[in-house]
């Protein structure tokens, strides 16, 4: 009974491959946990937000880190590497007034960024090689 739901038996029953599993698991990790952490690690650094925050939308920047994490996962997987500065590029440009203008805001969001680029490196690298 205990082979009957063994992985290997559940794979082959759900017909579903292993890097479709690896897939899985990574964009699970770097969707919200590394929001969280992010979130956690870095409150102490956060800007204080001018205007109360009409200038942006709520949860919109976590949004964006994370589509930022997928396209940077998919470019890995395809060897795209230039166009993983091509987010980046169209990140700054939609930022680049705030960044001018706010000191406090660019670090932060050069903190973010960086840290983006780099939990995706490390969970693409551990999980999917």
């Amino acid at each position: 009974m205990g082979e009957l739901f063994s992985g290997e038996n559940l794979n082959f029953a759900l017909n579903i491959s292993d890097t479709f599993l690896k897939w899985i698991l990574l964009l699970v990790i770097i969707i919200k946990p590394v929001n969280v952490s992010f979130k956690i690690l870095f409150q102490n650094y956060a800007p204080i937000e001018s205007n109360n925050g009409k200038d942006t939308i709520d949860g919109a920047g976590a949004i964006i880190g994370n589509l930022e994490r997928l396209l940077i996962s998919i470019f890995l997987y395809y060897n795209q590497f230039g166009a993983i500065g091509l987010v980046f590029t169209a990140k700054s440009v939609a930022r680049f007034n705030r960044i001018s203008n706010d000191p406090s805001f660019a670090e932060y969001y050069l903190i973010g960024s960086l840290y983006s680029m780099i939990s995706v490196l490390i969970c693409y690298a551990v999980i999917l090689t």
